[in-house]
């Protein structure tokens, strides 16, 4: 055995037989995770000649999932307009009489029983249709497998401060939210990637957000590198003059970054120098940033004052490049939507308003367009089956009306969509009974989850390229929901 990988492993061992009543959770998953990733580095785990890239979508503000999925079946669907009350969509919408905006979609692993999107999801319900989208139900955060009887009588620990935006915002991104160091699951699985030999010779961080700082991608080696949605903000120097004079401010601000990462210099000013080099790196990956935002367009229609679409679009841009301006064979990109806390005025106003009237149907209208946008973007440079995207929020909400608009919930539904990778056109996790203080519910629609945020992130971080070996140290309650090594406890919505 290498002499190095030999004394990695007997650090780990000696790692997990004495230290773990000295440090907390959060200290102990860090070097546990550290040692591991070295391992993996000396062992010549991975490396990888093909390119793939993550894309979360996360829907701040609580998606409300109730109409976001809806059952179509008659006796499932009278319970579903009973507990809904106002809130609820009429039947015939999701398969109206002229089908241009038909979303009713028949899973193909469900016998036959079918399901409505939200009428304002068109798009996506094509998409499902031809295999290109899969969709999880059911699921939220949790620490253990949990009942209603195990809920309501105390049984089991539950995430901390449940049905909280901050809470849940940050459980759904760190999977682990009981971690003090707050390493997103996206930054952990970035640290284990490149540990294993991806992206050799980087230009540019590897785990790249257009939705500005964030938890998900926060690694310990790899950090996030937030750009706007039309590139990366550089020094500006149009108050500087004319363009010589511009140039002469750029020159000075360069050898003064210089001045300080000069090794007699930096001795002394540790702190100076260590801004010098976060400065520079900065500047250099925002020039390269921007060159392809300049140099790269799409011949697909970006949809107008969607901000989410214009995400995308520069997701795009630096998927085009990755391999060739930016060394990246793996990439982990976050994107956002707000709007979503939904207490007031969720479907439209009068006695039979329209499926695409109020503001959750415009919300999910800039969805729809935003995701049929990227995914014929990602046709244009042929790299679908390379991309998966995928979908967050804070929860679902409650089934039950507040009498304008639905509150906090739990469980919610979400969606992976891809090319060939995606195992498509079927319905993962389990719908819930909607019987409010049925088997599901904690009190007014507030379903329990059936699938773990674990499970859901894991199939994603297996399908990017990490280890079985490496999953446990990345999400550290995974055991509690399946087993790693066999892949028929496994959610398997991507083909690996």
């Amino acid at each position: 055995m290498d002499d190095n990988l030999d004394r990695v492993i007997s650090r780990r061992t000696a790692l997990r037989q004495g230290a773990c009543a000295a440090l907390g959770l959060g200290g102990l998953m860090s070097q546990l995770f550290t040692l591991r990733t070295a391992a993996a580095a000396v062992d010549g785990l991975g490396g990888f000649s093909d390119y793939k890239a993550l894309v979360c979508i996360f829907l701040f503000g609580g998606n409300d999932s109730g109409n976001t999925l809806i059952p179509y079946e008659l006796d499932e669907y009278n319970v579903y307009k009973d507990v809904r009350g106002n809130l609820a969509l009429n039947r015939e919408d999701l398969y109206p009489e002229a089908p241009a905006r038909n979303t009713l979609i028949t899973p193909s692993n469900l016998g036959g029983k079918q399901y409505g999107l939200h009428p304002a999801l068109v798009d996506v319900a094509d998409l499902f249709k031809s295999g290109n989208v899969a969709i999880l139900s059911g699921v939220g955060s949790l620490l253990f497998p949990t009942t209603r009887n195990e809920y309501k009588n105390k049984l089991v620990e539950l995430p901390n401060q449940l049905f909280a935006h901050n809470a849940e915002q940050l459980h759904w991104q760190l999977s682990t939210a009981d971690a003090a160091d707050r390493l997103g699951w996206g930054g952990r699985v970035a640290d284990c990637i490149q540990a294993s030999g991806a992206n050799p010779g980087a230009t540019v961080s590897m785990n790249i957000s257009l939705a500005g700082s964030n938890y998900f991608l926060s690694g310990r080696d790899v950090t996030s590198y937030a750009i706007g949605r039309n590139g990366a903000t550089e020094l500006n120097l149009n108050g500087a003059g004319n363009s010589n004079e511009r140039a002469a401010v750029d020159q000075a601000f360069a050898d003064l970054l210089a001045l300080q990462s000069d090794p007699n210099y930096a001795a002394r000013h540790k702190m100076r120098q260590a801004y010098a080099d976060i400065t520079s790196k900065a500047r250099l990956s925002a020039g390269t940033i921007n060159t392809i935002a300049d140099g790269v367009d799409f011949t697909t229609e970006l949809p107008q004052g969607n901000s989410l679409a214009e995400q995308l679009r520069m997701v795009g841009k630096l998927i085009k490049q990755a391999q060739v301006d930016l060394n990246h064979n793996r990439q982990i990109f976050f994107c956002s939507m707000g709007g979503f806390d939904n207490h007031n005025g969720l479907v439209g106003d009068g006695d039979d308003p329209s499926p695409l009237d109020g503001p959750h149907a415009s919300l999910l209208i800039r969805v729809n367009d935003a995701l049929k946008y990227f995914y014929d973007v990602l046709g244009e440079i042929n790299m679908r089956d390379s991309v998966t995207t995928f979908s967050a929020s804070d929860f679902g909400r409650t089934q039950v009306s507040n009498g304008n608009g639905s509150d906090h919930g739990w469980s919610g539904h979400h969606f992976v969509m891809g090319g060939n990778q995606v195992n498509g056109g079927a319905m993962y996790g389990t719908y819930p009974d909607l019987t409010v203080d049925g088997p599901d519910d904690t009190g007014r629609g507030r379903y329990i989850p059936t699938t773990s945020v674990d499970q859901y992130s894991f199939d994603l971080a297996k399908w990017f390229g990490v280890p079985l070996s490496e999953m446990d140290t990345i999400f550290p309650n995974l055991s509690r929901f399946l087993d790693i090594n066999n892949p028929a406890t496994h959610l398997n919505m991507l083909a690996v």
